[in-house]
């Protein structure tokens, strides 16, 4: 018995060893894992900071766009307050259209004054149609001061006559190099 017990001393240390140098394998493994996690968790906490700096940007868009809804409302509602006339007045309008001048201010184009006065830039050709003897043959053209006539309720008919023929000018001189909004004074 001492025999074999002798003869498995080698075997028990030869044990021992391969089971010591699979640990130190184990451990060594266990820090390159851990090694290479450490790059994506910071990739991870990296994401969720932009991901909290998005939702605040996200946030303060929102407050932005809210005011300008209302500043929109605000101004859709002065426009008809301002358009709103007494009874009386409307008997005599309808009889005959009523019409407005307004001046042409530094930088104005057609499309800035019909937004002004009908609310929709597209309308700007009936504003031209009225003054073509006083703008002339451009209608990108205007000088400053000069005053405009423009009848103050559109029909229907006269809505959808204008945009057509905004379309119909965009199309026909698609082609045509804008000069800047403001040229210098």
């Amino acid at each position: 018995m001492k025999r074999a017990l002798i003869a498995l001393v080698p075997v028990i240390g030869l044990s021992a060893f391969v089971i010591t140098g699979q640990s130190c394998a184990s451990k060594t493994l266990l820090e390159e894992v851990k090694e290479e996690t450490k790059e994506p968790k910071q990739n991870i906490a990296q994401a969720k900071e932009n991901l909290k700096e998005a939702k605040t940007i996200l946030s303060e868009v929102r407050n932005i766009l809210n005011n300008a809804k209302a500043k929109l409302e605000e101004k859709q509602r002065m426009r008809e307050t301002a358009l709103e006339t007494p009874a009386p007045q409307k008997q005599a309008e309808e009889e005959k259209p009523a019409y407005a001048t307004v001046k042409v201010r530094w930088c104005d184009t057609l499309w800035d004054i019909s937004d002004r006065v009908y609310g929709n830039s597209l309308y700007w050709p009936a504003i031209y149609n009225l003054n073509k003897g006083k703008i002339g043959e451009d209608p990108w053209i205007l000088s400053q001061g000069m005053e405009l006539t423009y009848k103050v309720d559109l029909s229907e008919e006269e809505k959808n006559q204008a945009v057509k023929e905004a379309i119909e000018w965009s199309l026909r001189f698609k082609d045509r190099k804008l000069s800047p909004k403001c040229p210098p004074k």
